[in-house]
């Protein structure tokens, strides 16, 4: 009876690292994590336009971005007449991306708290 316990608990672990996974796909784009921070603070909406501007990329490749991530289920969209507006679904998503910038700046520092890499927002 044990052995079906771990069985099921292993398929419902495997499962959940797999859904995991894809999520973390999605973040695999740095102009994904861009639009992240870019949607940053509560009750925070844009236009897809103004998306675009910010993280330096065209409207087509933003939307195409803004797309897979809403598909991943990360944004929701609202339209208002011709304008589109995304934000993001849950902020744990800008939590996740939080915990991972602190993690990659605390990696950059060595033994005696100077900072190896000294490039990128993070620093």
């Amino acid at each position: 009876m044990q052995v079906g316990l771990v069985t099921r608990m292993e398929a419902e672990l495997v499962e959940a690292a797999q859904q995991q996974a894809a999520m973390c796909r999605v973040f695999g784009n740095s102009k994904r994590v861009l639009i992240v921070w870019a949607l940053a603070g509560r009750e925070r909406e844009r236009p897809v336009s103004e998306i675009a501007a910010t993280i330096g990329a065209s409207l087509q490749n933003t939307s195409q971005h803004l797309h897979a991530m809403k598909t991943a289920g990360i944004l929701t969209s609202r339209r208002d007449g011709q304008t589109i507006y995304y934000r993001l679904a849950r902020n744990e998503f800008l939590d996740a991306c939080g915990l991972i910038a602190q993690a990659k700046k605390e990696l950059n520092h060595d033994d005696n708290g100077t900072n190896r890499n000294q490039s990128g927002p993070y620093r």
